[in-house]
């Protein structure tokens, strides 16, 4: 290798070593320079983060108990809704009941007395015409002359049974028109109980969801202040790892100036000891 190429890999060597070494000074001032603010920014990170897990906490605690209360309502709701689904089909079987009893053993029961009646009507006229025959023979002097004769009274009794009839006719019509429109109540009730047991049934997966949830930002939450505990040990850590690798490469770059300078001076010295040689060449002998 030449004289000049050593020369100029000395030089590139001593300027690479010298800015090498000035980049690694400034780094490793920024690095120490920066240590404490670095720390506290991560700190308030931290801090934010375990407020923020803090308020989450809080307000997964106060859903959690609106909807143990909502559950606790709709678990209400359906006991009443079960309750109120009973006693409609009781009182619907009352009302078929009475019904029946109104409009078919009831006026069953008027046509059987009014058929008696009639029969006895049929008799009474017998009576009053043997009364009224008896009664106008004179040796006998018995006086006969109702106002109103037997089978006539109990011809009318049998006539005004006949409203009654109709009356329990519409009665029972009426108790069927209900009956009829309770069964579809009771029909709209028990779907509204199987909605409010499917609400239910979210809730309780929601319930489950909540928790989890809870589970998982307490165990954030332990993190977040287990990092705040080691934050510190970390960074220094991290920072004399950092000091170590930049005092390494100076002292590499060290070496390299070395090698650079021995290379300037080798060459320095290469080219003095010609000019001494031709001098000593020219001294007489």
């Amino acid at each position: 290798m030449s004289r000049v190429s050593k020369k100029a890999i000395g030089v590139i060597m001593v300027c690479i070593s010298v800015l090498g070494l000035l980049l690694s000074i400034f780094l490793l001032f920024q690095v120490w320079h920066y240590r404490q603010p670095l720390k506290d920014s991560l700190q308030a990170g931290l801090d934010q983060s375990s407020s923020m897990l803090q308020t989450t906490g809080q307000g997964l605690s106060v859903i959690n108990q609106i909807v143990k209360n909502v559950y606790t309502t709709t678990v209400y709701l359906d006991d009443a809704t079960s309750a109120l689904a009973q006693t409609m089909q009781s009182t619907s079987r009352f009302m078929d009941s009475a019904g029946t009893f109104v409009g078919q053993d009831l006026i069953n029961t008027i046509t059987d007395t009014q058929a008696a009646l009639n029969s006895a009507q049929s008799s009474a006229v017998v009576i009053d015409n043997i009364l009224s025959t008896i009664s106008n023979i004179p040796l006998i002097g018995i006086t006969y002359n109702p106002t109103t004769p037997l089978n006539v009274a109990l011809g009318e009794v049998s006539t005004s049974l006949d409203p009654v009839q109709v009356s329990l006719k519409n009665f029972q019509t009426n108790l069927n028109d209900t009956n009829a429109n309770m069964q579809i109540l009771n029909n709209q009730i028990s779907t509204l109980g199987l909605k409010i047991i499917t609400i239910n049934n979210n809730l309780l997966q929601a319930q489950t969801t909540i928790n989890s949830y809870r589970s998982q930002v307490e165990s954030l939450k332990f993190s977040v202040e287990r990092a705040k505990t080691i934050l510190p040990s970390w960074i220094n850590t991290f920072i004399w790892i950092l000091t170590v690798i930049i005092l390494w490469l100076v002292l590499i770059q060290i070496g390299i100036l070395l090698q650079g300078i021995t290379l300037l001076s080798t060459n320095h010295l290469k080219q003095e000891l010609p000019i001494e040689n031709q001098s000593n060449n020219q001294m007489p002998g």
